[in-house]
């Protein structure tokens, strides 16, 4: 368990709170000028009492104005104010929920909108005996470019119901129940949403998807490169949740595409210098094959069951893209945080 989280389960003064059903909000931050001020926008507009609603803003370091804007809802909202320099976005979270009062926890990412109905709707599931984790796939914002919809229209469909995981840019959890699985990891830059909902399963709890509560996510990919960079980055410690347990083969299907394209990739290159060099280019053939290959095939798989035919190609050329990030994660581990670039402040 993270040290930060040894206040969570201790008795007394917090039982008064935990009876009112209050909530606590963290969001953790990191030069999030664009997004932050439309995110705890969103949050003065929900339908739930506000005198039950507690809002905690974990500051990395930001270098822009992310802590001016927050410091600039302090009397719209309830708002703790925390910050921790060079941390884990896990850390960040772990003591966001360190310093909270809730009986429910709601991590929130700082460029996401939540809907007004965001937390009445997710209280409903909350009520429900034996659940662990609500959450929901996120929304795109309308304006979206080419990238961001048709990889959202065929990797993040409507999902209902008890699944693997949710992301931690909208997870909500018991206050209990969270320091029972002992928080997220705090070693994991990455993952640590997939790893974090692994241990809850294990602890006998469901996760459940309930899109009434999902939220829209404002830094979404806009462009190919930044796409490309965002995927290099998810996957930094994809490889290292699954090496931890491979028993249970987590991140089976995402690290297998990895390896996969890396064989191709590896290859290619073989493939090329021995043609250069006047052997046969067999080799390169066969890699090339494979390696563009397998998106198309991906692709045409997606886009069946939608017959969005018009998908084909540009789906093919993002599930290409999505390999070779994942490939290039399996060789650097020093991969660092993408920037959100103008493009993708979607307004």
């Amino acid at each position: 368990m993270d040290p930060n989280l040894s206040n969570l389960a201790r008795p007394g003064q917090k039982e008064a709170v935990r009876q009112h059903g209050t909530v606590s909000v963290v969001i953790p931050a990191l030069n999030e000028e664009r997004f932050l001020g439309r995110c705890l926008e969103s949050l003065t507009r929900l339908e739930f009492p506000q005198d039950a609603l507690e809002v905690i803003v974990v500051d990395n370091g930001s270098t822009d104005g992310t802590l001016t804007i927050a410091h600039s809802f302090a009397q719209l909202l309830n708002l703790k104010i925390l910050e921790k320099k060079g941390a884990s976005i896990a850390a960040l979270r772990n003591l966001g929920a360190a310093a909270s009062t809730g009986d429910l926890l709601a991590f929130l990412d700082a460029d996401c909108m939540v809907p007004s109905c965001w937390l009445t709707a997710a209280s409903e599931v909350a009520r429900t005996p034996g659940w662990g984790v609500v959450g929901a796939p996120y929304l795109i914002p309308d304006d979206s470019s080419w990238v961001a919809r048709i990889w959202y229209r065929h990797q993040h469909r409507q999902m209902r119901g008890e699944v693997l995981f949710v992301g931690a840019c909208n997870l909500i959890i018991s206050r209990r129940a969270f320091a029972q699985t002992g928080g997220f990891d705090p070693t994991l830059e990455t993952n640590e949403d997939y790893e974090f909902c692994r241990r809850v399963a294990a602890n006998g709890l469901s996760i459940v998807a309930f899109p009434p509560a999902a939220v829209v996510h404002l830094g979404n990919p806009q462009s190919l490169a930044s796409f490309f960079r965002r995927e290099r980055w998810h996957g930094k410690h994809v490889f290292r949740v699954f090496l931890r347990s491979l028993s249970k083969l987590p991140n089976a299907r995402v690290v297998a595409y990895a390896l996969y394209t890396l064989v191709c990739v590896i290859g290619a290159a073989g493939g090329g210098i021995e043609a250069m060099l006047g052997g046969s280019p067999l080799l390169l053939t066969c890699s090339l094959t494979a390696l563009l290959g397998a998106p198309l095939i991906l692709s045409l798989r997606a886009t069946i069951s939608s017959r969005a035919w018009s998908d084909v190609l540009p789906l093919a050329v993002l599930f290409f893209t999505y390999g070779i990030a994942r490939a290039l994660c399996l060789l650097d581990s020093g991969t660092r945080p993408p920037r959100k670039t103008i493009d993708e402040a979607v307004n």
